[in-house]
């Protein structure tokens, strides 16, 4: 199996979901289907990747966005839910400003990063590869859908703790293949949390990195030995999130 974030980050939502997922692999027993949210977050991605490749303005984005809308985001959520997000998604192609990208030159956009940890083979995919013109150094970006999570005081909020270390681990293995194609590490991790308009910026860390990189390999090593593949109970990830959702038999014996 080639590794990557996404599935080890499965495993730990639910160790069934990667089973279903990845060893099983059979759409006409247990379909894989997608959501809502990874919709509008992969729509945004994809208009974001489009303006910084140069194939489409930042002025024509918010045109684009609102006409190409119903042919990207075929999912559906509560009316409330997709108004508010239709809305603040709307208001960041309108408002948002890429003037500071004067400051660097872009590397990468969706850059695929193929690398090793430890004996494994990985996959990624980082949003944004930048190199500070100032100080010749490295800046690694990722769009996010999810709420800004940090507090007035730069702390993280309660709700947003679990998620906010699971971004830094996606980043840091990044990082580790930003290391191997250019035998540099950033010297920052950025998070474009679009829907308000905001970023969040961490200074790069040498042992947040060793910790994520263990984490991968532990993660590994526990789906490598996981004879059982047990469900875990979750009531909005498995009726929202889980892309079996419809047709795993845990959830169902749960409703029935």
């Amino acid at each position: 199996m080639r590794w990557s974030y996404s599935r080890l980050e499965c495993y730990t939502h639910c160790p069934y979901e990667f089973f279903l997922q990845y060893i099983v692999a059979d759409d006409d027993i247990y379909l894989s289907e997608g959501n809502y949210y990874a919709e509008v977050g992969s729509y945004v991605h994809e208009i974001l990747e489009m303006i910084f490749n140069g194939k489409l303005s930042i002025d024509d984005a918010p045109e684009y966005y609102a006409e190409h809308y119903d042919e990207n985001v075929l999912y559906r959520a509560s009316e409330s839910t997709m108004n508010k997000n239709y809305e603040a998604c709307a208001n960041y192609f309108a408002e948002v400003d890429f003037s500071w990208l004067k400051d660097f030159e872009i590397l990468g956009v969706e850059k695929e990063c193929n690398f090793t940890l430890y004996g494994y083979d990985f996959i990624g995919y980082i949003d944004l590869l930048l190199r500070d013109k100032k100080d010749g150094r490295i800046v690694i970006v990722d769009h996010k859908s999810a709420a800004y999570p940090l507090k007035k005081d730069g702390g993280v909020k309660k709700q947003s703790e679990k998620s906010f270390e699971s971004y830094k681990r996606q980043m840091y293995l990044y990082s580790h293949a930003v290391y191997e194609m250019l035998g540099e590490l950033p010297k920052e991790i950025w998070w474009n949390h679009f829907k308000e308009g905001k970023f969040v910026k961490i200074p790069f860390s040498q042992e947040e990195l060793k910790a994520s990189t263990d984490w991968a390999i532990q993660t590994i090593h526990d789906i490598e030995s996981n004879k059982d593949f047990e469900a875990i109970d979750d009531y909005f990830y498995c009726h929202n999130l889980c892309n079996f959702r419809h047709s795993c038999e845990y959830k169902l014996v749960n409703e029935g």
